[in-house]
Order: structure tokens, then C-alpha cells, then sequence
């Protein structure tokens, strides 16, 4: 019995290692053939990772890319400004340092965490002021302490007539960070280090974050559809086909580890219908989205911005529905009822707002 299973593995290997190999190669020569224009192609699968959070692209290295790629200026992300870097250095996702203290709570023994953290405190017309805080934690998430100021993190408006423009000003509270024991003095003096040194780099190049968006966004305008719920993997025609080459070279100029992949799909009924789900899934879920609003705007009353921005949202689904209708050789059918029945919602609001 041992020495028939044991000859057995071998030949399944064997021929997992030659499927493994014909799949592989059958999938290369389908690549093959379609890049020569030998094979139908009904468009790409997208996925794209940007990788980190600091990125080493400015605007002048992004606006040449642009060109360069043959990419849509529009899509540009607005030039970088003292004031953008403060807000996302001092913001929700700026800098912040958590660290374990010696000692632990008196009656539970649980360990402590100390968190150092950026509060806003005002904003005026000359200036933006945040504290950099010092909040204590047990295990169980239980606030022991909280010091609110051990230093001010100041952005100075310059010039009112230059949007964004200023500087950064720092000022420890030397009193309040005596107090802490001389580790976490030596931490805090780290932190408001690292709060200057990421405001200096971020005034000059775009996050990573500002790289994600300025990707997704274009992606979406190709009319993309987003065929995982969760996002993050788009089907977008073949008509598109240019721009998301510009898009692949793009991302790769980013740096180490960021890329845009492109998967080829064959244009067969399968994948005609995996686009069509996705897409009128996505389509019918902003058209109930809208269909409620419309109805509270209707029922609340609402400002000319607000009916507007409701008939930019009702276009760019109607818009959406056409061209894939139309890409995809088929009717939209349930999709555009829904079109219809919005719109004489859309329509109706529009009457009432005059």
C-alpha cells in the first residue's frame, strides 16, 4: 500500500506541473494574440496599489508626466501649498506616536499606553492654532489622563491674496514637558521633530493618499466599473485603452512597489455578463441613493447648490448607463427604468425649485 502511494504522488504532480504549465502558456499565448489585435478583446480588468505613504512626486515632476503620457490635464490634483501640508500633517491621519508606560493601573495591574496626539483648538483669519496633546489609556481603553498642551503647532497665514500660503510655527510648552519623565520627554521632542520634518517634505511632494485619488478618479471618468464591491479591481473598454497605458507608465513612476496591472478580457458572453451585474448593481444602488434624496429635498426644501448637485449626479448616471449601453451591445433594461423614474422625480424637484 505504501509503495502504491507512494508512485501515485509523483504521476499527480507530474500532471498538476503540466496543467499548471498548458494554463500558463495557453494565458501567455492569449496575451500574445491580443496585443497583436489577434484575438477579441472586450477590455481590461484594472487594479492598482500605490505604494506608501510619502510620496517623492511633485506637482511640476506630476504636471510633466502628464504631458509626457499624453493624460488629461484636468485630472492634475491642485498644486501643493503650505497649508495643505499643515492640515494633513496636523490632521485625522497626520502624525501621532502611542507608546507603553512603565507603570500600570492601581487596582486592575493592566498595562498603560500613553498616546501623543494633534487637537484643534481655533482657526482665525491670521492663523491656525493645534496642540499636541498627551492622552493616557489602561488596556481597556479607559482614559486615566489627559494633558492638553505640551506644545502649540501654529500655521501662520502669510499674504491673504496667495490662497494657502504661511508657515509653520512650533512652541513647546517647556513647563508641561519637564513634568513627564525624562524617556517621555525625549519622545515628545521626537514627535514635534517628526511634525516639522514631515510639514518641510510634505510642502513639496503629494501623499500617497493624493496619489490614490488622483488614480481613482481617473480610472472612474473611463467610465470604469467597479466589479468587487469593495473596490479596487475595475472593468474598463477597450475603447479606453490609451489613457489607461498612460495611467500603467504613471503609476510606475511613482516608485518601488506602486504599480497598475491591466488583465485582458476575452469578449465572450461570460464576461459581458460579470460587467453587466457590476455595473447595474452599481447603477440602480445611486439611483435609490438619489430617488430618497430627491424625495427629502423635495419635502425639506432645498438651495439651488443642492438641486444642482443632484442633477450632476443624475446626468453622470444617465451619461454612465448610455455609453455602456451602448459599449456593451445591450439594453440596460431594469437600469434604465430606474432612469426613468428618477428623472421624473429629478424633473419634478426642478419645477418646485423655480
Amino acid at each position: 500500500m505504501s509503495h502504491s502511494t507512494l508512485t501515485a504522488i509523483p504521476a499527480q504532480t507530474t500532471a498538476t506541473r503540466r496543467g499548471s504549465a498548458g494554463a500558463a502558456a495557453g494565458l501567455a499565448a492569449y496575451t500574445t494574440a491580443m496585443e497583436r489585435g489577434d484575438a477579441p478583446l472586450f477590455g481590461y480588468l484594472v487594479m492598482y496599489s500605490i505604494y506608501g505613504t510619502e510620496t517623492g512626486v511633485s506637482h511640476q515632476e506630476l504636471q510633466r508626466w502628464f504631458t509626457e503620457l499624453g493624460l488629461h490635464q484636468d485630472f492634475l490634483p491642485a498644486p501643493i501649498t503650505p497649508l495643505n501640508a499643515y492640515e494633513r500633517v496636523t490632521g485625522k491621519t497626520g502624525v501621532r506616536t502611542s507608546y507603553r508606560l512603565p507603570e500600570s493601573t492601581p487596582l486592575s495591574g493592566e498595562k498603560v499606553e500613553a498616546t501623543l496626539m494633534i487637537r484643534h483648538v481655533s482657526r482665525e483669519p491670521h492663523q491656525i492654532t493645534r496642540h499636541l496633546v498627551r492622552e493616557v489609556r489602561d488596556e481597556g481603553r479607559l482614559q486615566l489622563s489627559y494633558d492638553p498642551g505640551l506644545a502649540e503647532i501654529i500655521f501662520q497665514r502669510a499674504d491673504r491674496r496667495q490662497p494657502g500660503a504661511g508657515s509653520l510655527q512650533i512652541v513647546p510648552n517647556a513647563a508641561a514637558i519637564a513634568a513627564l519623565a525624562p524617556p517621555e520627554q525625549d519622545t515628545v521632542r521626537a514627535t514635534l521633530a517628526e511634525v516639522e520634518d514631515a510639514y518641510r517634505r510634505q510642502c513639496h511632494f503629494y501623499s500617497g493618499d493624493q496619489l490614490r485619488t488622483l488614480i481613482r478618479t481617473y480610472i472612474e471618468a473611463l467610465h470604469a466599473v467597479r466589479v468587487r464591491p469593495s473596490g479596487g479591481v475595475y472593468f474598463v473598454h477597450r475603447a479606453h485603452a490609451a489613457p489607461l497605458a498612460g495611467l500603467r507608465e504613471l503609476v510606475a513612476r511613482f516608485g518601488a512597489g506602486s504599480s497598475l496591472t491591466r488583465v485582458p478580457l476575452p469578449d465572450d458572453e461570460e464576461m459581458r455578463e460579470m460587467v453587466i451585474d457590476a455595473f447595474t448593481t452599481k447603477a440602480e444602488e445611486e439611483l435609490t441613493r438619489l430617488s430618497l434624496e430627491i424625495a427629502t429635498a423635495r419635502a425639506e426644501g432645498a438651495s439651488q447648490a443642492q438641486v444642482q448637485a443632484l442633477l450632476r449626479r443624475f446626468d453622470a448616471v444617465k451619461d454612465s448607463t448610455t455609453e455602456h449601453s451602448a459599449r456593451l451591445a445591450t439594453s440596460l433594461k431594469s437600469t434604465e427604468a430606474a432612469l426613468q423614474l428618477v428623472h421624473a422625480q429629478m424633473a419634478s424637484l426642478l419645477t418646485s425649485a423655480c
